[in-house]
């Protein structure tokens, strides 16, 4: 009876400590984070977007996305690309958990990091950067920011010859027309569809499509822009 009651008195005084979150930690220097591995800049990097991963995850709590220091955030992102830049762990990590908070200028820090990342013309990491410019005018409500990035986009494509889907080359579009700038939306779809390297019948149908059914161009004027890709016209509408 008697050790039955310590313990039912244990369990009434001890039952509300639990461990609590201290906050985003200090972020190292990267000479710093290797060392602590032992010269192993991968095991560092490994290690570090685990923990990255399950911050703020203590005993029976998970920390909301607004309790969290986003410029500390920003300096554990950039630490652990230098650690790691071909990895999309800590990149998915930021754009899909931590992206996910809605306060602008928080998004702000996940932004520059993201666009920075896309910015490799190497693997995918274009996705990056147009998760960036999604974040940028539906997160930040700052629209010239994200044309800026679909923009990015393009000339990645058209002058690095990074590979991208047809929605990647025509996001500058779609952020026109959303901003309300229907006539450089048209203009820029026009070309897209003399001049652009697609051949899928799908793509060149959406492109016709998005023309008239979203910016209300007339279908004969589309179809005269259809004549003159068949023609190989493009470089001369382009100059125009």
């Amino acid at each position: 009876m008697l050790l039955l009651s310590l313990n039912l008195a244990f369990w009434g005084i001890s039952r509300e400590v639990y461990s609590k979150w201290e906050g985003v930690p200090p972020v190292p220097s990267r000479r710093g984070a290797v060392t602590m591995s032992l010269g192993d800049a991968e095991f560092s990097y490994r290690f570090l977007a685990i923990t990255l991963q399950n911050l703020g995850d203590v005993g029976r709590d998970v920390t909301p996305l607004k309790n969290y220091d986003y410029e500390k955030l920003g300096k554990w992102f950039f630490l652990l690309h230098a650690l790691d830049p071909a990895s999309n762990h800590v990149p998915l990590i930021a754009a899909y958990y931590f992206g996910g908070t809605r306060v602008p200028k928080d998004v702000a820090v996940v932004v520059s990091y993201l666009s920075t990342v896309g910015q490799i013309p190497a693997g995918e990491k274009w996705r990056w950067l147009a998760h960036a410019a999604y974040l940028a005018q539906h997160r930040m409500n700052n629209p010239d920011l994200a044309l800026k990035f679909a923009y990015k986009l393009v000339r990645m494509n058209r002058d690095e010859g990074v590979e991208m889907p047809q929605w990647a080359r025509q996001m500058p579009a779609f952020i026109l027309k959303n901003r309300g700038d229907k006539q450089a939306a048209k203009e820029l779809m026009e070309n897209m569809l003399v001049s652009d390297r697609a051949t899928a019948p799908e793509e060149i149908n959406f492109m016709k499509s998005f023309l008239i059914d979203q910016l209300g161009v007339d279908p004969e004027e589309v179809e005269g822009l259809v004549r003159l890709r068949a023609e190989g016209h493009g470089d001369g509408y382009l100059a125009n």
